[in-house]
């Protein structure tokens, strides 16, 4: 049970995340970067994701998606 109610509060934690992310990058729609907004959240929320699972001892390479990032 205690590993359900674990992944239950990161999945949260990570939608908080998410929100943060879109509100603080929010101003930049109005001068048309919308898309640019949605990739680069979902990339920053993915390589705080990896910085996470590094910091609990699973090493594995940082990952940035740059051909997402350039559409």
């Amino acid at each position: 049970m205690d590993e359900d109610k674990e992944e239950q509060e990161f999945d949260k934690c990570v939608g908080q995340l998410r929100l943060s992310l879109n509100t603080i990058l929010n101003p930049l729609r109005k001068y048309g970067q919308q898309d640019y907004v949605d990739s680069a959240t979902e990339e920053i929320v993915s390589l705080a994701i990896q910085l996470y699972l590094k910091l609990e001892g699973i090493d594995m390479p940082y990952n940035i998606n740059h051909e997402k990032l350039r559409e």
